[in-house]
């Protein structure tokens, strides 16, 4: 009979789980604990339970923006897959943290609300496109976005002391709103990580349209993704951030005549240079050498240090 703190909760929970399963790089060493609730509550108990029993604590979406190193890690994984509700009413439409972000674009095109075909593609889950302010060239999440029903877990956040309204939240544990504006949504960035927030829902305000249009744009956007992206191939998307320098990131790369350099079994795509894929049976460590050589090439040959989009989790502080 197990005995682990989340024995008696709505969750599945697994012990010593590969993170290669639950990442779209397909690497990741094992973790202590690796939790996935059935429902809000639980995934706030399951929080706390971790908190109480002195264990690091990280939230999982799809996976499909971090890399997790090789090694075993002796966290709590919390995954919000199960938190997959959609509710719509008006011209708004509330999407629980898991829900998949293609689903929440096809319901919108379904019922014939407009403003999500520019998230087309996009792998991940609506938590973390809300935390990283996702989009691409037509879009952003900022664009539609109302506002979010977070929780607070870690009130000493550095970026909690310039939000007042949240800063004056009384309870860690209740789940409240806070507008979009107090999100700090920026290229790539919001306040999220770093404040000890966790994203349960978002609200999008959107415009009536016609299905087949909002469908016809939105297979206008995915056929361009499919023609200059490798987007069946396994990765965590664009590596790298576009520096505020004019050129994209994948440009650098590319001029730096880095196409389909490799360290074991990760390579920089041919088809578009800010992707790094598992070619065949990458371990995290590949991935982690090609990033290093990635930066130094375009450092030296463009006097620019790239930053990095995706997140690394890692044992490892100096890697973060």
């Amino acid at each position: 009979m197990s005995t682990h703190p989340f024995a008696d909760l709505s969750a599945a929970v697994r012990e010593n789980e590969p993170m290669a399963r639950h990442t779209s790089f397909g690497v990741g060493g094992p973790v202590r604990f690796f939790a996935e609730p059935r429902d809000s509550e639980a995934f706030l108990l399951a929080h706390q339970r971790g908190v109480a029993a002195g264990l690091p604590i990280r939230i999982l979406g799809r996976g499909s923006n971090i890399l997790v190193t090789d090694e075993p890690h002796p966290w709590l994984v919390i995954s919000t897959r199960h938190l997959s509700g959609l509710r719509h009413s008006g011209s708004c439409i509330e999407a629980d943290a898991g829900v998949y972000l293609p689903r929440l674009v096809a319901a919108a095109e379904n019922w014939g609300m407009g403003g999500l075909e520019p998230l087309a593609g996009i792998p991940g889950s609506v938590g973390g496109a809300v935390a990283m302010n996702a989009g691409g060239r037509y879009g952003r999440v900022a664009n539609t976005l109302v506002g979010a029903m977070v929780a607070r877990f870690d009130s000493s956040a550095s970026d909690l002391n310039q939000q007042s309204e949240i800063r004056n939240q009384k309870s860690e544990m209740v789940p409240y709103w806070v507008d979009t504006a107090e999100l700090g949504l920026d290229y790539r960035y919001s306040i999220v990580p770093k404040a000890g927030l966790v994203l349960l829902s978002a609200t999008f305000q959107l415009d009536k349209a016609a299905p087949r249009q909002l469908a016809e744009r939105r297979l206008g956007i995915l056929a361009e993704k499919h023609a200059t992206q490798p987007m069946d191939a396994l990765s965590a998307g664009c590596v790298f951030k576009n520096p505020p320098t004019g050129k994209s990131a994948g440009w650098l790369i590319d001029q730096a005549g880095l196409k389909g350099a490799r360290v074991g079994g990760a390579v920089v795509s041919h088809k578009h240079a800010n992707f790094i894929v598992n070619g065949r049976n990458a371990t995290a460590r590949d991935i982690l050498q090609l990033i290093d050589i990635v930066v130094k090439r375009v450092l030296d040959r463009f006097g620019i240090e790239l930053e990095l989009e995706i997140e690394v989790w890692t044992n490892n502080e100096e890697r973060r």
